[in-house]
């Protein structure tokens, strides 16, 4: 695929790089619920989603866990279960038993592993993609209260087309987070545990939940507040509701206040918006994930604010290649910043090993199998070598577009 891009800055410290001049590791840990010294570690709570390590004969098996609910069962490898009320509760790297008798590790999911391990129902932008489309989207929110120009003028606003699986979305509305007001620990609890509405056709995903009008009122009240907005559109009701779910289960829906989902065309959505603003550009960024962009990217292109940016996302080069003809016949505002071939990842099998760029290893310290069982020292041997399940995956493209 190709990714059309303006700007390239350096990538989020989140993202493992790999390259032939420089090889990096990260031994993995739960990147929330950490441990400091004097300090115990905070427990796991309903509705959390955990990464098990399940202990085998051989190898280790990775679970994702569906949100818990104390009634619930977590189903695991070798036709073993663990009972969600036996993980509530617990604390990070704390072990259990499963009804086969393998000890199982808690953790708390990376972004990475989280989407990788997530059921899908379009196929999913990888992290590593992911990571480069937010960095080329140059985000530099800046907190409510430090900057009397940004907290005085409209919200910055992110047009994204294409939701699929929601992964992109929850790479950007992460990146987002910390430009919006403090959502309420009560309506969080709110957001989280309340039901979808019966047969929401999901054109508009701020009232899908079945909460009290009281509580509408206040969700509502804090979106208006918001300084940084991300519109996520697809033609797809599932699709749009499965996104909706995966990004209100990760870390409790801490990112889900930033986002808003809608179902429809983009010109319906645009226009609708554009009307709302008497024809007045309200973008800042576009993403368009789409099979062929330039026949919905005029729209786009007059809602974008000047100098704002313009990301496509494309599977191949000569798709690019189409927009650019388009774009200078019909004479759009935007400038060619830069086309991006992504490099050629890897995505390992399930487990830790996830997708976040490079070529997975396996290194480890053994005892040969000659030596062991003997008494006295045994010389220790290491192995060095590239794991053996790793799906090769297409180099996509992205090309960025600045409007003048």
């Amino acid at each position: 695929m190709s990714l059309f891009c303006s700007q390239l800055r350096s990538k989020p410290p989140q993202q493992l790089i790999a390259s032939r001049s420089k090889t990096l590791c990260r031994f993995y840990s739960s990147s929330n619920r950490t441990i400091q010294a004097n300090k115990p570690p905070s427990s796991f709570t309903e509705h959390d989603v955990l990464f098990l390590r399940q202990h085998g004969v051989k190898h280790a098996k990775w679970h994702l866990t569906a949100p818990l609910r104390p009634e619930s069962r977590v189903k695991l490898s070798y036709g073993a279960t663990v009972p969600a009320k036996e993980l509530i509760g617990r604390r990070i790297l704390d072990v259990v038993r499963d009804s086969a008798g393998n000890s199982v590790v808690l953790h708390e999911p990376s972004l990475a592993s989280y989407i990788i391990n997530s059921e899908r129902l379009a196929t999913p932008i990888y992290p590593n993609d992911a990571n480069t489309i937010v960095s080329l989207l140059d985000l530099n929110p800046s907190r409510p209260g430090e900057d009397d120009q940004d907290d005085s003028g409209p919200p910055f606003e992110i047009f994204e087309a294409g939701t699929g699986m929601g992964s992109l979305t929850l790479h950007i509305a992460r990146a987002l987070y910390a430009a919006n007001p403090t959502f309420p620990a009560p309506l969080r609890r709110t957001l989280i545990s309340s039901p979808f509405k019966p047969h929401y056709d999901f054109t508009d995903s701020r009232g899908c939940l079945e909460v009290s009008p009281e509580d509408q009122s206040a969700f509502d009240a804090y979106a208006s507040s918001r300084r940084a907005i991300l519109h996520t559109l697809d033609h797809n009701t599932k699709h749009a509701r499965a996104a909706y779910k995966l990004v209100r289960n990760f870390r409790r829906a801490q990112y889900l206040p930033a986002v808003d989902f809608h179902v429809g065309s983009i010109d319906e959505f645009l226009s609708r918006r554009l009307e709302q603003t008497g024809g007045q550009p309200f973008l800042s960024r576009a993403i368009l994930d789409l099979p062929s962009a330039h026949e919905n990217a005029e729209l786009v292109i007059k809602a974008l604010h000047p100098n704002g940016l313009l990301i496509l996302f494309k599977p191949s080069i000569s798709q690019i290649a189409d927009f650019q003809a388009w774009s200078a016949e019909t004479k759009q505002p935007v400038r060619t910043e830069k086309v991006i071939e992504l490099y050629a990842t890897t995505t390992s099998e399930g487990g830790v090993h996830d997708s976040s760029g490079g070529r997975h290893w396996d290194v480890k310290t053994v005892v040969p199998r000659a030596q062991q069982g003997e008494d006295g020292n045994k010389k220790l041997v290491q192995l060095k070598y590239p794991l053996k399940k790793q799906r090769l995956r297409s180099e996509p493209d992205i090309v960025s577009l600045e409007k003048f």
